[in-house]
């Protein structure tokens, strides 16, 4: 069976960039073929971990005129927003360039999924063709950015990384009805740059979350203008419970 596009459904796929190439311009020569870190877990806590050269990887999921156009376009639109912070330089993001980072967040989420998907989904496939007729994240989505100080392993520095990190909490309602609440949060450093999107279901479900702090800033649903950065991560602790700040949670999200 051939397949098919997975915003649009469309026929036939070609190859896509995961991260667009241009991403490589804010680094170095010698790290631009440095390895860098994905990993995908599921809520079982089992993990598909991929170490690559992420500017070279690609998916068959995209169809060409959604490669070409609109997911094209918003490549061309985050740019001057997205290699900033991904070199460290402070700037200022006004509602207009946090929508569309928070877009190229999601995009970019779901991408990665393609390339290290999990046996049951950890973002659903209606997430797909809903930016793909909207154009931008979900109301009740929510999508974060922070500053990170990219940290040394082993062979040196990654210069990305990417978690996506699942939660499903059953839960009974007054009439015995048993029903699940799940939430992913997908984190994504490049250089510099965090950007984080957390989205959760049944489809609809209103909550807040109560992990906001100095080393985060909403982006999504968009606010005033800001400056970017805020307080720095500077360890690999802080990046691990920055991107997993669900991991406490054995109630429902508040509603």
């Amino acid at each position: 069976m051939a397949r098919s596009c997975v915003f649009c459904g469309g026929t036939p796929v070609t190859n896509e960039h995961v991260y667009p190439q241009w991403l490589a311009e804010a680094f170095p020569e010698k790290m631009r073929t440095s390895r860098a870190i994905m990993g995908s877990y599921s809520d079982k806590g089992s993990l598909r971990r991929h170490s690559g050269r992420m500017f070279t990887a690609q998916v068959k999921a995209v169809c060409e005129p959604c490669n070409s156009g609109w997911m094209s376009a918003l490549e061309g639109r985050v740019k001057p927003c997205l290699l900033p912070m991904i070199k460290g330089e402070m700037l200022e993001l006004p509602p207009e360039a946090q929508e569309i980072l928070a877009t190229w967040t999601l995009k970019t989420a779901l991408m990665c999924q393609v390339m290290l998907p999990q046996a049951q989904p950890n973002l659903p496939p209606e997430l797909f063709t809903d930016l793909y007729r909207d154009r931008q994240p979900a109301e009740e989505m929510k999508v974060f950015c922070g500053y990170m100080m990219p940290p040394q392993y082993l062979n040196g520095p990654s210069p990305m990384e990417n978690r996506s990190v699942p939660r499903t909490v059953g839960h009974r309602k007054a009439d015995g009805q048993v029903y699940e609440v799940w939430a992913t949060v997908v984190t994504i450093r490049i250089g510099y740059a965090v950007v984080q999107l957390v989205s959760a279901g049944p489809k609809g479900l209103r909550y807040e979350l109560g992990f906001e702090g100095s080393y985060i800033e909403p982006l999504w649903p968009v606010r005033e203008t800001f400056s970017w950065p805020p307080r720095a991560l500077k360890t690999l602790k802080e990046f691990d419970v920055f991107a997993d700040p669900l991991r406490q949670v054995g109630r429902s999200l508040p509603e």
